[in-house]
């Protein structure tokens, strides 16, 4: 009996607990799909229940764990004020459920892309709920009554407790600054603990004093404010030490997944698109002419920061086996991050969910911050999904911070680049004792292209009510091509995409600016791929096919630091347009960053590298004119369609039949089945270009496929020049000369075969 009086305590928070498990209840029951973005996954799951069905009652405990918490300690404030204002139970329950409400609607408004499935593919004839918070009701206008409750209460039991001395009031102050700050940093931990603590604090807050309960509630307030005390003033003395240490230049890669060269504005002459980035072109050099070596994330982040092709180092694809990652940072390819830090740099890679490949390989980065990808953050992602009322919670839309599980983050309908900002300042703040090397990867462009309120309402229009008001839904076997309406509203979002990132790239500049990081830092702007946007028969996409300009051209401007005359180094090459952004036009690659950089800061290359110092393009006398740059497709995700590239593949079964979950890769999602591999790299389309043409190399069943395009009159790549046979065999050549020199390969008559895979 003593134990379980014990237990009665924890009855102030039985309110919370019964409406959080019949949240949690009700929305797994009527909100479960075996869908992601409108594909079929039920045979994935299929397996995975039968394989992992003790990792999926673990991940879905997990969010009902973080949901219990959370309910139980703001249903014990709600406790404690009921006590004061003599509220039923009832009550109670109201006030939560008008708080869960409102903290929907308000992530409803501000991430409509967070509910696309809910209101498009569950339930369409609730589509007018969504059209209706969207036009009608501001985030802010919901943050403002939520803050006011808040408020409210925190003044109402300030002042009753400076007035009347009444240790009730002051519990309640307490309780809900303690809440408020833990709730703030997302710690779960934090919050349980206080959860455990609540009944046995309040036994005993009477014999504290009053004096004592007023140096605890302002320890509160500076315990909130204090990581970023902490991090400015670690900061200030760093940089002033730093200064008289080295001449080291910081080198900041911002870099958005998707992000179209032709989409900037100073390019396409929209002012509005991009005018933090049109500002920061006039202070660099703009590569008019740069491309990847792979559209696909994860290969060409590995090409770009080991300075080699996919095909030498063995990462083709979204999903490599333990043998092709272990090659990143080996002996053989060193990357950017682990040169770097050999001569004195910290470095660090910032990013939201397309940023999850790099806690998947040994990028050598001192820290990084990204969401993780692995079977486990799939189920805790899917279970989510079916939370519609607590998503609201973690998402911040209750009093912002509530990031309890870090599953939210690699959500592809939350490409929030503000989200991660506040990581990406923090950890300049916290390391500026060495020079810096820090990547930050913004996800808000890559599809299904998630703009946050109000960017995705900057290039749409307002009567559209179709399927892509806010999103774009993403099935890689639909060959079915979009209306003509339904195609622009497509590219408006993606505008409005590349209008939100645009806003956190500002705001990075302007942090640098004003923590006097700017004008003597190396800041380069690209990114890891294009998109196809229906361009065509070109589809919607990257990495399928090497078609058109739009999936591996990219941006890439660079400012180097004040104090490096590049108007004088460059003096003979740069052109200078009328609104002063100077320029090079000449062909260049993504493999050129790593030979550029270390270049600069002359650093000896660890090996021979298949790119060029740009620096050394830029201090020539002339373009050079016969440089070639190289690429190949990704894996095909899906085996049907009816998209061209189907008809000129060698064909191999769809991703998910391919793919294994490795439980000793932490449950790592990969395609480990060494003839599959085999396939995959036998299979890629592969490219040349110059400044003029581009050949493609296509392997099918029926034999070798070239295409060979005038880059400059038909950018689209329409008329297939190769039947002419006088332009294209000098380029063959060069690819094949290429290919077999860069990776273990060899010739089987026309057939570039893979003769050893890592």
């Amino acid at each position: 009996m003593k134990y379980l009086n014990h237990w009665k305590v924890y009855g102030i928070g039985a309110v919370g607990l019964s409406f959080a498990l019949t949240e949690f209840i009700l929305s797994l029951a009527f909100n479960t799909s075996f869908h992601i973005m409108g594909v079929d996954i039920a045979e994935f799951i299929s397996s995975m229940l039968s394989q992992f069905f003790l990792l999926i009652l673990v991940s879905y405990g997990k969010i009902l764990f973080a949901n219990l918490v959370f309910y139980f300690v703001l249903g014990s404030i709600l406790y404690f004020i009921s006590l004061d204002l003599s509220l039923s139970r009832k009550t109670q329950w109201f006030i939560l459920l008008v708080i869960t409400f409102l903290s929907w609607i308000h992530s409803v408004a501000m991430y409509p892309q967070l509910y696309g499935e809910f209101f498009y593919i569950r339930y369409p004839s609730l589509q007018f709920i969504l059209h209706f918070i969207t036009d009608w009701i501001p985030p802010l206008v919901v943050s403002f009554f939520l803050y006011s409750l808040v408020a409210f209460v925190l003044v109402r039991y300030s002042f009753l407790f400076l007035t009347q001395r009444e240790k009730n009031h002051s519990f309640i102050l307490c309780q809900i600054l303690l809440f408020a700050i833990l709730h703030y940093y997302g710690s779960l931990v934090g919050l349980f603990l206080l959860a455990i603590l609540l009944p046995w604090l309040h036994l005993h807050w009477k014999k504290i004093s009053d004096s004592k309960i007023i140096l605890f509630c302002l320890g509160i307030i500076f315990l909130g404010f204090s990581p970023y005390l902490w991090d400015k003033t670690q900061f200030l003395i760093h940089t002033r030490s730093l200064e008289a240490k080295t001449s080291k230049p910081n080198i900041f890669i911002l870099s958005a997944d998707s992000l179209r060269y032709d989409k900037l504005g100073f390019l396409s002459g929209n002012k509005e698109i991009s005018p933090n980035i049109d500002d920061f072109a006039k202070e660099s050099i703009i590569f008019k002419d740069h491309h990847v070596t792979i559209p696909r994330t994860f290969p060409s982040w590995a090409d770009l920061l080991t300075g080699e092709y996919s095909m030498a180092h063995g990462i083709r694809d979204m999903f490599p086996a333990p043998s092709e990652k272990k090659n990143i940072g080996n002996q053989r390819f060193p990357t950017l991050a682990q040169i770097l830090r050999r001569h004195g740099y910290y470095s660090a890679v910032v990013g939201s969910f397309a940023a999850d490949i790099f806690p998947r390989a040994n990028w050598s980065f001192d820290d990084v911050y990204c969401p993780d990808f692995n079977a486990k953050i799939l189920t805790v992602q899917r279970g989510l999904d079916s939370q519609m009322f607590f998503l609201p919670i973690l998402t911040g839309s209750f009093l912002f911070g509530g990031n309890y599980l870090v599953e939210v983050d690699g959500l592809s309908t939350l490409g929030d680049g503000k989200r991660v900002m506040p990581k990406w300042k923090s950890a300049i703040l916290r390391n500026s004792k060495n020079a810096m090397f820090l990547v930050a990867f913004s996800s808000v462009v890559h599809f299904p292209y998630t703009p946050p309120y109000p960017y995705y309402k900057k290039f749409t229009k307002r009567n559209y009510y179709g399927k892509y008001k806010y999103l774009k839904f993403v099935d890689p076997s639909s060959d079915e091509k979009p209306s003509h309406e339904d195609i622009e509203e497509i590219r408006n979002i993606f505008d409005s995409a590349v209008h939100a990132y645009d806003a956190e790239f500002g705001e990075m500049i302007q942090f640098l600016k004003d923590n006097n990081l700017y004008e003597e830092s190396i800041i380069i702007l690209t990114a890891d791929h294009g998109e196809a946007l229906y361009e065509d028969i070109h589809g919607q996409g990257h990495g399928e096919h090497l078609r058109g300009e739009n999936v591996t051209k990219v941006p890439l401007l660079i400012k180097f630091p004040k104090s490096y005359p590049i108007d004088m180094v460059a003096k003979n090459i740069l052109q200078e347009d009328a609104s002063s952004h100077k320029s090079y036009s000449g062909l260049t690659s993504s493999v050129d960053l790593f030979p550029t950089l270390l270049d600069y800061l002359a650093i000896p290359l660890p090996s021979q590298k298949p790119g060029k110092s740009l620096l050394g393009l830029l201090q020539a006398d002339a373009i050079d004119t016969k440089r070639t740059a190289y690429s190949e497709t990704g894996i095909w995700f899906s085996d049907r369609g009816n998209h061209f590239f189907q008809h000129q593949r060698i064909p191999y079964p769809n991703i998910l039949q391919l793919h294994k979950v490795i439980p000793e890769e932490d449950y790592q999602i990969m395609i480990t089945d060494y003839q599959y591999r085999e396939t995959i790299a036998f299979a890629k389309h592969r490219m040349l270009i110059n400044e003029k043409y581009k050949l493609i190399y296509i392997p099918t069943r029926e034999g070798v496929v070239y295409e060979l395009y005038d880059r400059l009159k038909d950018p689209n790549n329409q008329n297939n020049l190769w039947p002419s046979g006088s332009l294209g065999p000098e380029m063959k050549r060069e690819l094949q000369d290429l290919i077999l020199k860069e990776s273990k390969s060899k010739l089987v008559g026309e057939y570039i075969l893979p003769t050893s895979l890592p």
